[in-house]
């Protein structure tokens, strides 16, 4: 069976038996191989063209980038669209532009959460006072019973959002005593940006480094993600939105103020479309900052749908983050029905997704540029459809 998942049936050849098979040719069977994921590949092009370019028609999105891995190894990538189309630009769409993943970055700040309980610095149960040492008492106090588990899975309780780039003067821990004491802790599980700007807080503290330069050592370069990255070069990274429209009209319906906003007449690339990260964190936190291209985020999906492929995360660890915890969550990954045939995942808010299922060995990346377009509408229909199609061919 395998080590992480019992479903997944083992090929029962021990390493000796393995090194000694791959001294024998196998030509014949490596071209059936070769013949059987070129036909996979246009079945499911056929598939999926005609639902990309109908949502492109339908300003879903105006470009997207599909890749498939199937058992670790590249299946399809398909560039569609376009990167840009304004008034200024119309750049058509390559597979290798950077993409904002918006809060698809969880999932990468998450999975090197579980790389350092991996490497037994701290458990799932540590506490977070204790990783953070609030010097406010009231936050301290507020806190002191959530372990990292809680952050990881949503469990906290913590309130979901709060625009901190409205007080910008004022400290982290200042905003958080102040959003802790108009929104108590509830006893149920809140999808919460803020459980990950403390989870990259608490990345940071244990590094002993910045986000950035914490997340290259733990994650990035371990696992060979070449183009991941909180600074991209503008030149190869996908426009998002027209200034922050749809995150302004959220600041105004709490009655709040905010005089810096972006300018709303041009698209901007390169930087980040959430307005915390952005305006208050600098570009770079737990939650969101972080811009890749599909082969990368599809590689970071490979390390829970291929596991034996990369020891990195313990099996122990990695087991318990795989399980649905509560409410359709796990360690960094959420559960649902945008995630067919049991697999798992997560979205972002500026058109990214992306699938894991162990037990099929596939991985999905859905890249696309949801805000660069008139009326931004909501893409879960359209990801489970292709989700489903690509399925239909590889089971």
């Amino acid at each position: 069976m395998s080590r992480l998942y019992p479903f997944i049936r083992n090929t029962g050849i021990r390493k000796q038996e393995s090194f000694r098979i791959s001294l024998v040719p196998e030509l014949p069977r490596i071209l059936c191989l070769k013949d059987e994921e070129d036909n996979m590949n246009a079945r499911i092009s056929d598939l999926i063209d005609p639902l990309v370019e109908q949502a492109i028609s339908q300003e879903l999105f105006r470009g997207a980038v599909i890749r498939v891995d199937y058992k670790g190894k590249p299946l399809i990538e398909h560039p569609r669209g376009h990167a840009q189309w304004d008034e200024t630009a119309k750049i058509p769409m390559e597979a290798d532009y950077l993409f904002d993943l918006a809060s698809l970055s969880k999932l990468f700040s998450s999975t090197a959460v579980l790389r350092i309980i991996s490497r037994g610095d701290i458990r799932t149960n540590t506490k977070i006072v204790d990783l953070l040492g609030f010097k406010n008492s009231f936050v301290n106090d507020s806190l002191a019973h959530l372990p990292v588990s809680s952050l990881l899975d949503h469990s906290s309780g913590i309130h979901y959002w709060f625009p901190f780039y409205t007080r910008r003067r004022d400290s982290f821990e200042e905003i958080l005593a102040s959003v802790l004491t108009e929104h108590p802790l509830k006893d149920h599980m809140i999808y919460s940006d803020l459980n990950f700007m403390l989870i990259g807080l608490c990345i940071e503290r244990i590094m002993g480094k910045s986000l950035p330069q914490a997340m290259q050592e733990l994650l990035f370069d371990p696992i060979n993600l070449k183009h991941t990255t909180y600074s991209p070069p503008v030149s190869r990274t996908v426009a998002t939105e027209f200034g922050n429209r749809i995150e302004q009209q959220m600041v105004d319906d709490l009655g709040l103020s905010f005089s810096s906003w972006r300018d709303t007449s041009s698209a901007f690339r390169g930087v980040c479309d959430d307005g915390n990260c952005h305006y208050y964190f600098g570009g770079a936190s737990g939650h969101a900052g972080i811009f890749a291209d599909a082969a990368d985020v599809t590689r970071l999906g490979n390390l829970y749908s291929d596991p034996d492929s990369m020891d990195f995360i313990s099996p122990s660890v990695l087991a318990v983050a795989c399980t649905k915890q509560r409410s359709d969550r796990g360690f960094g990954f959420q559960f649902g029905d945008i995630y067919p045939r049991e697999g798992f995942g997560h979205t972002g808010f500026t058109g990214t997704y992306l699938y894991i299922n162990p037990v099929l060995a596939v991985t999905i990346t859905i890249l696309t540029n949801r805000l660069h377009v008139n009326h931004p509408l909501n893409q879960n229909l359209f990801r489970k459809e292709i989700v489903e199609k690509i399925l239909s061919v590889i089971e």
